[in-house]
This record gives C-alpha cells, sequence and structure tokens, in this order.
C-alpha cells in the first residue's frame, strides 16, 4: 500500500509539472467533455452489473477502443447493437472486463492522487479525470501494482512514451 502512495506522488508531481508546461498544441481525437461524458453514463449503466470500481476500469478500457476505431464522437454515435455484437467488438468488450488491480490499490491510487493534485491548484474536477486515466493507463501497462511502484521511476514518466500517456490524460 505504500509503494501505492509513493507511485501517485511520482505521477501527481510529473502532472504537476506538466500541465503548467502544457502548451496551446492542437487536440485530437474527441473532445475530453465527450470522453468523460462517455465514461460517466458507461459507468452508471456497467455499475448495475459490476463494482464501481471495476466498471470505471471497463469503461476508461472500452472509451479508448470506441476513439480508436471511431476518431470522431459523430462516427461513434452510429455503432448499432448489431456492431457491438459483432465478433471483433465482443472481443474488445471481454478484453475490457478485468483489472488486476485490487479496489483498495486502486481507490488509494485515485484519492491520494486527487488529493495532491488539487493542494497543486488543480481543480477537482480535472484532478479526478486525470487520476482516473492515469490508474486506468499504469494499471494496463503494469498489471502487477508491485511492478509499477518499482519501475515508475522519475526517469521513466519523464521518457517521450510516458509523456504522451500523461498528456493523453491531462487533455481528458
Amino acid at each position: 500500500m505504500k509503494k501505492i502512495i509513493l507511485l501517485h506522488l511520482l505521477v501527481s508531481f510529473v502532472f504537476c509539472t506538466q500541465i503548467f508546461a502544457q502548451s496551446d498544441t492542437a487536440q485530437k481525437g474527441w473532445p475530453s467533455v465527450e470522453r468523460y461524458s462517455f465514461i460517466r453514463e458507461c459507468v452508471r449503466e456497467a455499475k448495475k452489473n459490476m463494482s464501481e470500481d471495476s466498471a470505471r476500469f471497463y469503461c476508461y478500457c472500452m472509451q479508448e477502443k470506441v476513439e480508436a476505431k471511431y476518431p470522431t464522437v459523430e462516427a461513434a454515435s452510429k455503432v448499432t447493437e448489431e456492431d457491438m455484437n459483432s465478433e471483433a467488438w465482443q472481443k474488445d468488450i471481454r478484453g475490457c472486463l478485468g483489472g488486476t488491480w485490487g479496489t483498495e490499490e486502486r481507490e488509494a491510487f485515485i484519492s491520494s492522487c486527487i488529493e495532491s493534485a488539487i493542494k497543486g491548484g488543480i481543480s477537482e474536477e480535472k484532478s479526478k479525470n486525470y487520476c482516473e486515466c492515469m490508474i486506468f493507463k499504469i494499471e494496463k501497462k503494469y498489471p502487477n501494482s508491485a511492478d509499477a511502484a518499482g519501475n515508475l521511476t522519475p526517469e521513466k514518466l519523464n521518457s517521450p512514451e510516458w509523456k504522451k500517456i500523461i498528456q493523453g490524460c491531462l487533455d481528458f
């Protein structure tokens, strides 16, 4: 648990430095309000059949997959139930159904991350969106939370790969 909290502090530090270093570059993909709307509605529906924690992981995963297949909200809005029942979509859905971190680990990361971001002057809503996005990205990359805590160093988080991941969550 202590490693998860240390991990969040590291991610929060990088977040704060990135947020203040952002430039006005053109955003690609869905507008953040649409991403968040998709996830919020998805979580609301998914919670009927799974825990909120599992629903959040599932919905972040599905949003990423839907946006990759349908780069505009308009294109995604034309997806039919028949499309979603296709073998390709069913495979994607199954792939999003399981995270590997425990609820306690995710919640500890998210709450500590939000608290740090707010202390850093970031709004509560932006902090929540960023931290929920980051936990999904980190868990996807490191299915074992101990691996994440041991491998995500300041140097690694400043690599081009992680800067892109962090920026993607900041744009959320």
